[in-house]
């Protein structure tokens, strides 16, 4: 991303935000749907197992992937110069302010936590499938938020502003 940013290359910016916001959305749409209704059915040490092997890369995963997505999409408003105070783009900036907040004060907490705890030898089960359970119900929240956004960009893709 930040080679584009240097290049002002606006098609691979515009490609880079596409491409790293769907990696995000598909992410949160395991997450919140697949992964939920493969936890339902399984007990607390199957639980604990999953969040041991899925923590180390969801650690690294969402928080790279979601603050490249939300840096290029700004960059990319910039550039189609939509006014930020258009209705539409007030909405998104909300909504992505939603999405950061969430990551950065609960998402990436819970996963410092149960990566900790996974070190220490894993052995507050309770612990781990909790904060990994609360997880995955937020990526379905912004799973939700996030197609939202898509909605709202569709009209930027169209040029029709508010």
């Amino acid at each position: 991303m930040v080679a584009i940013l240097v290049s002002k290359n606006f098609y691979f910016l515009e490609y880079f935000h596409v491409i790293s916001g769907s990696a995000w959305t598909g992410m949160d749409l395991v997450m919140g749907i697949f992964f939920a209704y493969i936890m339902k059915g399984l007990g607390n040490e199957e639980k604990a197992e999953v969040s041991k092997r899925l923590t180390p890369m969801m650690l690294f995963f969402m928080p790279a992937i979601s603050t490249t997505t939300v840096t290029a999409g700004v960059y990319l408003a910039i550039n189609l110069g939509i006014p930020f105070t258009s209705t539409y783009f007030i909405v998104v900036a909300i909504i992505a302010l939603i999405l950061t907040v969430q990551g950065l004060l609960i998402f990436l907490p819970n996963e410092v936590r149960v990566y900790l705890e996974i070190i220490r030898g894993g052995k507050d089960i309770g612990k781990i499938v909790r904060l990994t359970m609360i997880n995955i119900r937020l990526s379905l929240v912004q799973l939700i938020l996030q197609i939202v956004i898509i909605l709202f960009m569709a009209h930027f893709a169209t040029g029709i502003a508010l």
